[in-house]
């Protein structure tokens, strides 16, 4: 008997589409089709002959939408006839479809997995209106399909739920012992503190895989009475004798009701550590296998299907949290790295005593969007300049980094002002594409008189006021109106402003995160802070932080840049 293809029922939804298409293009045949290994299912049809409009699917040797499917884009055509991929299709004897217009629908993956199509038994010239009508019903019909394929993953979600309820307190318990590490050593304690007080097992011990050596390091491991400490060497991965190296290689849990079937199954490790019960569980990702955990208990006992869900539960867990952990020190790492790159090494110009230090938040990435910078210049001028772009993670660092080098090479090109310095650069911020924003103090130094004061130019863009602690102890807040920051309006005219510092005076400059505080508003801050600086004996960059800085966690970076006059 010929293959007529799947049979489909028909869908109310669906059918609404047809109707559709077959109204506003007026068209004999409108379908939504779907295709499958089995053929074309056709829930939304008008118009087919029979038996294929009774069947609501056909072979694929009937279909037209596989074409759409495989090249995810729209398929027109007036005669498919005269169109040599389409001319032996057998939808043109048995099914009558001449004219052919279908647009793709797509899954919540973005996959197409149909069509929405409009078919005409003559040759026939699509315009422009009916092909916009048509994709436009065609997006709407993928709503339709991704709504529904979003409510099947819900309702899967609910039944996957519903049959953990009995465990939901112990995997709660469990998600908050892995959601609180943040190290390595945080997910290796947490596993073996889960091991015994939810799975209770009696020992547990940890393998990391090593890829790149091919081996499995037990990095935890338990006490086993009468066994050597050789049982917990290396082990090759391609050892698969061994249940640890077979959880890892296969991803498949191990377990084992006692220990006579684990060395019935796996001889190596028979008579090893007591006659109870064992579990082998990979800790697999997404993205890789990192390793295993070894569970075993003192008595043989019945490892049920509700146990074994917990027990893989406590390995997914422990996987995630083991990646992250494994991320945040790589990311940690590479974000100090980057920090410490773009922090510059402070010049030794004569008569000045130069000295910062940069701080990163504590409940970030430990790295962010405050700088500090001095250099000499080509006219044998000599520049500071303390900023701070918003945010403090990587993102920030990175605009930082280009903001940062805009100016150096400003500074080193112009002999101007700090104020057409900050306009020359907040111009290049916008323009170039940057739109950082981002405060700054930039600050011009020159030689010194015959009775060493020394001018120093500044200008604001947006930066909390520096601090001049005199050689009397009096402390000056350099607290002249301040330019807008940087990256909001570049056309702005900025300003310069002067102050003279004598030999002994010290200028003390810094981002906002030294000051913040929650209980008080920033102007009674800047206040307090120059009566403090004003009584410091020590006015070193770490010194003015430990003064200054906030108690408890920082939650903004802090960087401080002290400029001290030689006596």
């Amino acid at each position: 008997m010929a293959d007529l293809g799947p049979t489909t029922a028909s869908d109310p939804a669906y059918e609404r589409f047809a109707r559709l298409v077959k109204a506003y293009l007026g068209v004999p045949v409108a379908l939504v089709s779907f295709v499958g290994d089995d053929g074309q299912r056709l829930p939304g049809a008008l118009g087919l002959p029979e038996p294929w409009q009774s069947r609501r699917g056909t072979p694929l040797s009937h279909s037209f939408c596989k074409h759409v499917v495989a090249e995810d884009r729209p398929l027109v055509v007036s005669d498919s006839r005269t169109v040599d991929f389409l001319q032996d299709n057998l939808a043109i004897p048995d099914l009558n479809v001449i004219a052919y217009a279908g647009y793709p629908l797509h899954d919540l993956q973005g996959r197409a997995v149909g069509s929405l199509c409009a078919i005409d038994g003559e040759p026939r010239a699509w315009i422009e209106r009916e092909l916009a009508v048509l994709e436009d019903l065609a997006l709407a019909c993928a709503s339709e399909v991704q709504l529904r394929e979003a409510g099947d993953t819900a309702t899967t979600a609910v039944a996957t739920a519903t049959r953990r309820e009995a465990h939901a307190q112990i995997l709660l318990a469990l998600s908050d012992a892995f959601t609180q590490t943040r190290t390595p050593d945080d997910v290796l304690d947490a596993v073996q503190r889960a091991a015994a007080d939810v799975a209770g097992a009696a020992r547990s011990s940890v393998a990391l895989a090593h890829p790149e050596r091919g081996s499995l390091s037990w990095v935890r491991h338990a006490v086993v009475p009468g066994a050597p400490e050789s049982i917990w060497a290396d082990e090759p991965l391609n050892r698969t004798e061994s249940p640890a190296v077979r959880a890892v290689v296969s991803g498949r849990p191990l377990f084992f009701d006692d220990a006579e079937a684990m060395g019935a199954a796996f001889p190596r490790v028979a008579g090893v550590g007591g006659p109870g019960a064992a579990a082998f569980l990979p800790l697999t990702t997404s993205t890789a296998t990192l390793g295993a955990i070894l569970l075993r208990w003192h008595e043989p006992r019945v490892l049920t299907s509700s146990i074994r869900d917990l027990l893989v539960t406590l390995a997914s867990d422990a996987s995630t949290a083991l990646e992250r952990a494994h991320l945040l020190q790589s990311r940690s790492d590479v974000a100090r790295t980057l920090q410490a790159a773009m922090l510059s090494q402070l010049p030794e110009p004569t008569g000045v005593d130069l000295d910062a230090v940069y701080l990163p938040a504590e409940v970030t990435e430990q790295v962010g969007g405050d700088w500090y910078d001095a250099m000499e210049l080509a006219d044998g001028g000599f520049a500071i300049v303390v900023g701070d772009v918003t945010g403090h993670d990587m993102p920030a660092a990175t605009r930082m980094g280009q903001l940062r080098s805009m100016l150096r090479a400003l500074l080193w090109e112009h002999d101007k002002p700090p104020s057409m310095v900050l306009e020359l650069l907040d111009q290049a911020n916008v323009g170039t594409g940057l739109e950082a924003t981002a405060t700054a103090f930039l600050a011009r130094l020159e030689p010194p008189t015959a009775s060493g004061v020394r001018r120093l130019t500044w200008a604001s863009a947006g930066h909390p006021p520096a601090f001049v602690r005199r050689a009397s102890g009096a402390c000056v807040v350099l607290d002249a109106r301040p330019g807008l920051p940087l990256g909001f309006i570049p056309e702005r005219e900025r300003h310069d402003h002067v102050v003279e510092l004598a030999p002994g005076d010290t200028l003390v400059v810094y981002t906002d995160g030294l000051l913040e505080r929650r209980v008080e508003s920033m102007r009674d801050s800047i206040a307090a802070a120059a009566a403090v600086v004003a009584g410091l004996s020590d006015l070193g960059a770490a010194a003015v932080v430990e003064a200054l800085g906030p108690t408890g966690d920082r939650r903004d970076d802090v960087v401080v840049l002290s400029l001290a006059i030689h006596a």
